[in-house]
């Protein structure tokens, strides 16, 4: 029986597919990617590093834990504290909000929940150290208390001292004492929008910058903001009103009205036409087309007159 040993690439090798670099591949041929790689790693004549490039982790017991310790351990010190809501391990299912979770993927909720809120934490932490050390640079530059050593002495002898101010400080008092009056801003006169107002109305135009759609004015050019949008809203009105009295108008349709008591006996009325489905004669309607059944059932008699007019 064969050996499986005469089929498999021998060790060491690189796996098929590995795209880093292998020294002196370039210039071997007629063996495949392994068996080549093989060959090079062994031959004394190749320039190649003493240790593999990948460390071999067969050897030892390394394996990664998640969530980290330290990431529950924060978020056990929040409880211990008095925070009841966050406590690891968090039960899957779980749909309060949750500092920092939206933007981790590919794990368990447990795992994720955990370290989003180990991050946030940590983000705190940096955050109260910074502003701890602002408020011990106040205090030392505003002589709270003697600086104890170097780094205090080089914080008390800065050229910038805290709390900053957000003027020039020749400009604070003037500022503080003068304060400058504000002109009011006058209240439009109309609360019609500029679209619907007369054209000789001297208000009819856009304000600079409004970005909406300028109706009549993509062949517009050469004129200032006011003119123009003046222009393009007066066409626009214009065209509207004339629009609303001509297409725009109701249809009125001119016909005898029907009469206001119908007797209940009869069958073909005059200007009421039968229900559509009527499943009884009407006189001419096999030779007639091209109407409704409403329309052509109405008069239905006319036929029955000699009236054969369509």
């Amino acid at each position: 029986m064969m050996s499986v040993d005469l089929i498999a690439t021998p060790q060491p090798h690189f796996i098929p597919g590995y795209t880093g670099y292998c020294p002196q591949y370039r210039y071997r041929i007629g063996n495949t990617y392994g068996t080549q790689s093989h060959k090079l790693f062994l031959d004394p004549t190749v320039s190649h590093a003493e240790k593999l490039i990948l460390s071999d982790r067969t050897a030892d017991d390394y394996q990664v834990y998640r969530p980290p310790q330290r990431d529950i351990d924060l978020v056990n010190a929040r409880f211990r504290f008095g925070d009841t809501v966050y406590q690891h391990p968090f039960v899957p299912g779980y749909e309060g909000f949750i500092p920092r979770l939206n933007g981790l993927f590919g794990q368990r909720f447990t795992v994720s929940a955990t370290e989003a809120l180990g991050e946030f934490e940590k983000a705190r932490m940096k955050e109260r150290e910074a502003l701890n050390q602002l408020n011990r640079q106040v205090d030392l530059q505003s002589g709270k208390y003697r600086p104890r050593d170097l780094e205090d002495r080089e914080l008390t002898e800065s050229q910038f001292r805290c709390p900053l101010l957000a003027v020039r400080p020749e400009a604070v008092g003037v500022l503080r004492t003068l304060p400058i009056p504000e002109p009011p801003m006058c209240p439009p006169r109309t609360s019609t929008s500029p679209f619907f107002l007369q054209n000789s109305d001297p208000e009819k135009y856009l304000k600079l910058g409004y970005g909406g759609h300028i109706p009549f004015g993509y062949s517009r050019f050469g004129q200032g903001h006011q003119q123009m949008t003046n222009s393009a809203l007066c066409d626009f009105t214009s065209n509207y009103r004339r629009r609303q009295s001509t297409e725009w108008a109701p249809v009125s349709v001119s016909r005898p009205d029907p009469p206001m008591l119908i007797q209940p006996t009869e069958i073909y009325h005059k200007h009421v036409g039968l229900i559509p489905n009527y499943q009884g004669h009407v006189p001419g309607a096999q030779f007639r087309y091209g109407k409704t059944y409403g329309n052509d059932t109405r008069d239905a008699k006319r036929w029955l007159r000699g009236d054969f007019n369509t």
